[in-house]
């Protein structure tokens, strides 16, 4: 029989898969993002266009991103599964990631003398990883059953709870990316790519609600099955 994990495993377990998502969803539009300097930079500024004569690297650092966060969410979803090797290939997502981001922030300062909003995507994917680190950690692996496969596991919670911050940050881009995406001319960068934001956010986050809805009457049918087996004797 395998064994469950506490209330306090499981509350740390998803609270880790949701940092997973946040990370993975973080570094997908940083990854997007991008595209304005990797397909054209010269159109976007003096400031953007000192990145020109490394348009190449910037090419390759949207396309590795984007990548490597599509594999994050397949990784983010074998987390919440309990799958062999899900932990492993979260920490190897964290560490591109953040090289990547890394790169990015170190390239951008070096040519324009900024690194906003890359450096936040470093420092977020860093923490994430330090947490996904610390939980590595004979007392808090065993706390939360080191990420272990389990027929009675709550998949649909830690799913839903991701899908739904997921979303949330795409939802919110718009606010927190304005303030680094403001072109010589005043014009906001952000809106180039506000609709697919807005879209993209709202379905992830209701697809999220959906699932953690499903997952509430799911977790009660047991308990008024067991109900109606005591009154009837």
């Amino acid at each position: 029989m395998t064994s469950q994990p506490s209330t306090g495993g499981r509350v740390l377990r998803i609270i880790a898969i949701i940092l997973m998502a946040g990370a993975t969803v973080f570094n997908l539009l940083g990854g997007i993002g991008t595209f304005c300097v990797a397909s054209n930079p010269m159109a976007w500024g003096p400031s953007m266009a000192k990145l020109a004569s490394y348009q190449w690297l910037y090419v390759f650092l949207m396309i590795a991103a984007i990548v490597v966060s599509a594999w994050g969410i397949v990784v983010t979803i074998a987390l919440a599964r309990g799958k062999p090797h899900a932990y492993r290939d979260a920490l190897i997502v964290l560490v591109i990631s953040m090289v990547l981001a890394g790169v990015q922030t170190f390239v951008s300062i070096a040519l324009r003398g900024k690194g906003a909003p890359q450096n936040m995507r470093f420092y977020l994917t860093a923490l994430v990883l330090i947490v996904f680190l610390l939980l590595r950690l004979p007392p808090l692996w065993k706390l939360i059953d080191g990420f272990a496969p389990s027929g009675k596991r709550d998949v649909a919670t830690p799913a839903g709870l991701a899908a739904f911050w997921g979303g949330l940050i795409a939802l919110t881009t718009p606010l927190w990316a304005a303030p680094t995406h403001v072109g010589p001319d005043g014009a906001q960068w952000v809106n180039v790519i506000r609709m697919p934001l807005l879209l993209g956010g709202a379905l992830l986050m209701l697809a999220g609600i959906s699932v953690l809805v499903w997952a509430g009457r799911t977790s009660s049918r047991p308990a008024n099955r067991s109900r109606l087996v005591e009154e009837a004797e």
